[in-house]
């Protein structure tokens, strides 16, 4: 009897709805459904992922430790004329550095623990936050880099100049007029966030253009990993850093540094450098003697 009802009830209703639909006239063309919307494009994906980082957050000073390990591949810092190189080679010795890092001028205090040595360096390899990333995109990760003014020079914009780095970064090294971008599907961040990949292949021969790939965080729109290729002729590698939210900004959390140098005329060796950020800290104020360049550079 209750089957009944609500058949004779639900047929009542499609009665109903059907009456109240008007009647199309003769002479009007077929109502057709709308057109399905287009998905983004790659380029379009990309380009909205670079609007979404420009607007984080950056923390004024940062402390952290970096332990790595390596198989087949270590990584000693060291220095020239002031400037800080990265000796990549054979071996598995492993690393343990303590930083302090200032975001306005970019500059980071490494201790190489093992090593007993003190470092004061722009290099973007040591700058755990986003300025890190797109500073590298124009320069590269491994290569030289140029000194940088500091971020608060920017303040004040003349008539051509943009008032944040992040601007000029994004209008020069990370637009889509500088890399082509192809769609790679989907592909889970480090930390399990669901993601998707992008390709890029930079539309000139520069060798500071060593973007390669990217994933973006589909639930925030950031990147939460980036890759970069480095070819200087003795050594062919690959940079992987992986992002995440830490203490509420979004920072490096880890990476690796793999490659293939040569070891003689004919021989090569390869090898994978694995390392981790940890204790990382925010602190309002670092002294500024922290900073300073070791007397005898």
């Amino acid at each position: 009897m209750y089957r009944a009802r609500t058949l004779t009830a639900g047929l009542l209703l499609a009665c109903i709805a059907s009456f109240a639909v008007p009647l199309a006239r003769a002479d009007e063309p077929p109502a057709t459904a709308p057109p399905a919307a287009e998905p983004p494009s790659a380029q379009s994906f990309y380009s909205a992922a670079v609007s979404a980082m420009k607007q984080l957050p950056e923390p004024a000073y940062v402390s952290y430790r970096i332990e790595g390990q390596g198989n087949g591949l270590q990584v000693i810092p060291f220095s020239i004329r002031g400037q800080v190189w990265l000796a990549i080679g054979s071996g598995s010795i492993p690393s343990n550095w303590t930083l302090r890092h200032r975001t306005d001028d970019f500059k980071t205090e490494v201790i190489d623990v093992y090593g007993d040595r003190r470092y004061v360096t722009q290099r973007s390899f040591f700058d755990p936050t986003w300025y890190g990333s797109y500073r590298a995109l124009r320069d590269g990760m491994l290569g030289y880099q140029d000194v940088e003014a500091p971020i608060s020079s920017y303040a004040t914009p003349g008539p051509d100049r943009p008032t944040t780095l992040k601007t000029i970064a994004v209008e020069t090294v990370i637009g889509p007029s500088i890399y082509s971008v192809e769609d790679r599907g989907a592909s889970p961040c480090e930390n399990g966030n669901p993601g998707h990949a992008l390709h890029l292949t930079p539309r000139t021969s520069d060798p500071r253009r060593q973007l390669t790939d990217v994933v973006v965080d589909t639930s925030s729109m950031r990147f939460c990993m980036i890759r970069y290729s480095w070819n200087n002729g003795g050594f062919n590698g690959v940079v992987e850093q992986h992002y995440a939210d830490t203490g509420g900004y979004w920072m490096q959390t880890d990476g690796t540094l793999s490659g293939k140098f040569k070891v003689g005329p004919f021989s090569t060796h390869s090898g994978v450098w694995n390392y981790r950020l940890s204790n990382m800290q925010f602190p309002k104020n670092v002294p500024a003697s922290a900073f300073a360049p070791n007397p005898y550079e």
